[in-house]
């Protein structure tokens, strides 16, 4: 009995001594990655909550925008406010938090911030006054309930359907990367959660632009070697393109989807794994790392680059067919083997 009261203490001392660290602040930014996912959406207003915060005393915000359907009706139907901001507005706040996401993951440069929480592999040194990283956990939405929990902050309906939202999307419903930590949030949050909500979140509504790249999407797939590659060519928004990658791990004998399309003319290329292959993270940043940002994490990756910079080193011309042909190639020799190595 005295391991579980040792860790109930210890996680006591945590959460007091975060919510001493911003007792005193009257104005705090809760920061998120430049396009939230929902659980980076669901741990900003956990720890909004957790600070006995409101919009107007921490607001939650991005350097970027929110792209995709289901997160975008996520902020719609639980009302969640999240606000654009550039670094010259952060000056009017005494403190800054983050929340799944570091300072080195965002374009901006950060001297020093107040928090970080989050759940993603640290690439750089963490300089926060307050740093609790764990790479272990499936979601830093997890995290957060531990907080909320050892505070004795009650959790909210809305909150625990953002929060078992959060938990769900980052590990696939548990099926990838979840903990026992994990495990034990989500099973909390579910008798709280509003499921008809988490239903409306789950299945946005797809337009008719949308409809068309994802049947184009099918029509220009491969199966090469247990990958789904596809090229979508140009699409109007980003978010098309990790919603197809995720529906590409659903076809016969797949255990990596790789979905790209054209943007501004940049490449973006959403990788997707089942979860006990190589690192989706390591062998995206093996393929296309030279070219531009890449990387991720164990079973979720993304890559951005100029399509003239893929298509020159591989010596082809602008087309479709000559992009795809890129892709497949340099993912297969990332990948090595067949991709079943650990």
């Amino acid at each position: 009995m005295l391991q579980p009261e040792l860790e109930r203490a210890c996680a006591r001392a945590r959460a007091e001594r975060l919510r001493t660290h911003f007792y005193d602040a009257e104005r705090v930014l809760i920061l998120m990655q430049d396009d939230p996912d929902p659980d980076a959406i669901a741990s900003a207003l956990a720890l909004r909550t957790l600070l006995g915060r409101n919009r107007t005393g921490a607001p939650i915000c991005t350097f970027g925008t929110i792209t995709r359907p289901e997160n975008l009706a996520m902020c719609k139907i639980l009302e969640i406010d999240v606000e654009p901001i550039t670094t010259k507005e952060m000056h009017a706040f005494d403190r800054v938090a983050m929340v799944d996401v570091q300072p080195s993951f965002l374009e901006e440069r950060f001297v020093n911030v107040d928090l970080v929480i989050d759940h993603h592999p640290v690439e750089e040194p963490v300089r926060a006054d307050i740093r609790d990283v764990r790479p272990s956990y499936g979601a830093t939405s997890t995290i957060l309930v531990e907080y909320l929990r050892a505070a004795d902050v009650k959790i909210s309906q809305r909150l625990a359907t953002a929060l078992l939202y959060g938990i769900k999307a980052d590990t696939l419903g548990l099926e990838r990367g979840g903990t026992k930590a994990d495990l034990e949030a989500f099973t909390y949050l579910y008798l709280l959660a509003n499921h008809n909500a988490l239903r409306r979140i789950e299945r946005p509504e797809l337009s008719e632009t949308a409809l068309d790249a994802l049947a184009a999407g099918l029509a220009k797939r491969r199966i090469v070697k247990g990958v789904f590659f596809s090229h979508l060519g140009r699409v109007a928004t980003v978010d098309l393109i990790p919603q197809f990658a995720d529906f590409g791990l659903q076809a016969e004998g797949v255990e990596w989807s790789v979905v790209s399309g054209e943007v501004s003319g940049d490449l973006h290329v959403s990788v997707r794994n089942v979860g006990y292959v190589k690192s989706a993270g390591d062998v995206t940043r093996a393929a296309f790392g030279d070219l531009g940002s890449a990387g991720g994490h164990r079973t979720m990756a993304k890559a951005v680059m100029p399509l003239r910079d893929l298509l020159e080193a591989g010596g082809e011309t602008r087309s479709a067919t000559g992009c795809q042909e890129r892709i497949i190639e340099r993912f297969l020799r990332a990948l090595g083997q067949n991709g079943k190595a650990h």
